[in-house]
């Protein structure tokens, strides 16, 4: 009943294939990263930042306001409308209706630098936000690789599994036990059947892994298509660390906030420099709704002005301070940031290395092995000691799919790293 389960388990692939997709390793990081929920607001970081560039660059640019006021007034004593109102004098003999239009501009002359710093900070943020989704693409692709490798892994498992399964129990049923070969004949085909078991629920769990690693429904029916076996790498982990300090999104994102604590100091400076301002108005103001032309009720007036204002803040320097301090914690994350890719790299590297040996020498030795119990077992025949062969055969043959595994992981770890793909 068990192994009837376990085959239904290896068969699931297949009718996937006829229900679902069939998707290559490429083609589930595409996937995954298209569908990522971090990808996507990320992406919406950079269509914020972009808005604010675009702000920024408004500062620039006159400040222009059209207003218009109709009043009626019962008025004992002169009043003063708010500047909700346009902030005007009215006198009680002016009459009890009058109505007023006005057209201000106001043009920055000088700001200390404000304004081009506001602009620098804008566009600065603009790149870490683009720097930043690709950091967030690169950890989606991570875990589809994962996922997807998982997979593969786990069936590789049970399908080792499940043949040596039904070859120990093809085994034993040709074997004559007596009564502690047979107690011990059970025990090792319960192990090679707890095996199988478990690889098919591994498979399960994988598959349920990547469908999350996709960002798709539980019921999702997808199959996968690649080869299980390691990928050399090629490069040298100083070639992986200079590609790092290029390529890795985390790294340009903390040189743009070094950028960008630059600039708010530069920004806290300038609080000690004038602002000038050119500014000009033309009002119309009329007491009679229905004025005619030549009104001698309405009246018109225009003036220009030139505003200077000298700060004179008690936190100015205070401000300079918080944000020097600010910068160099920014200089010390950087510094902890690098160190971090350093090691990481070379423990790929490392990791990367040992593993690819260790996968070649199990490859082979299992290889050489299984020639040689095929030999022996059409020499000798069925014997315990034949089932007890087989299931070190097993064992061996689990370590050395677990070895190209580890391998595998190593490598796309050393991918994400660097901050780009490994020529395969």
């Amino acid at each position: 009943m068990k192994f009837a389960l376990l085959l239904a388990l290896l068969a699931a692939p297949a009718a996937a294939r006829e229900s679902g997709e069939t998707l290559t390793i490429d083609e589930a990081v595409s996937i995954a990263v298209k569908n990522s929920p971090a990808a996507l607001a990320a992406e919406q970081d950079i269509i914020i930042a972009r808005q604010r560039m675009r702000e920024a660059r408004f500062l620039a640019l006159p400040q222009l306001t059209l207003s218009g006021t109709l009043s009626r007034a019962n008025l004992e004593y002169p009043a003063l409308l708010g500047p909700e109102l346009g902030g005007r004098y009215v006198d009680p003999r002016a009459g009890d209706e009058f109505y007023s239009l006005r057209a201000q501009a106001l043009q920055p002359l000088y700001t200390g630098g404000m304004n081009t710093n506001t602009l620098k900070l804008a566009r600065t943020a603009h790149s870490r936000a683009k720097t930043n989704y690709e950091a967030v693409r690169a950890d989606a692709a991570l875990a589809a690789k994962k996922a997807f490798y998982g997979l593969l892994y786990q069936r590789r498992l049970a399908e080792s599994a499940a043949r040596w399964l039904g070859r120990g129990r093809e085994l034993d049923s040709s074997l004559r036990k007596d009564a502690f070969e047979a107690l011990e004949a059970a025990m090792l085909l319960s192990g090679l059947s707890d095996h199988a078991q478990q690889a098919g629920s591994g498979a399960e769990a994988a598959l349920t892994d990547l469908r999350r690693a996709l960002n798709r429904e539980p019921g999702y029916q997808v199959d996968i298509d690649g080869g299980f076996e390691p990928l050399p790498v090629r490069t040298d982990a100083t070639g992986s660390l200079v590609t790092a300090m290029e390529a890795r999104s985390e790294l340009k994102s903390e040189l743009y906030k070094a950028q960008m604590d630059d600039i708010a100091v530069n920004m806290a400076l300038v609080r000690r420099y004038p602002t000038i301002y050119l500014g000009a108005s033309y009002d119309v103001t009329s007491y009679n709704l229905t004025p005619l032309t030549g009104d001698p009720d309405r009246s018109s007036n225009w003036l220009a002005s030139l505003a200077i204002h000298f700060p004179l803040s008690y936190d100015i320097w205070t401000q300079v301070q918080q944000r020097r301090a600010q910068q160099r914690q920014g200089e010390l994350k950087r510094a902890e940031l690098q160190d971090a890719i350093r090691f990481e790299i070379l423990s790929a590297h490392r990791e990367a290395a040992f593993w690819q040996a260790e996968a070649a020498k199990l490859g082979a030795e299992v290889s050489g092995m299984k020639e040689d119990y095929e030999a022996a077992l059409r020499g000798a025949g069925p014997s315990m000691a034949a089932l007890r062969a087989l299931c070190a055969l097993c064992e061996l043959e689990r370590k050395s799919l677990d070895a190209v595994y580890k391998q595998l992981l190593a490598r796309i770890k050393l991918e994400w790293a660097q901050g780009r793909d490994l020529a395969k």
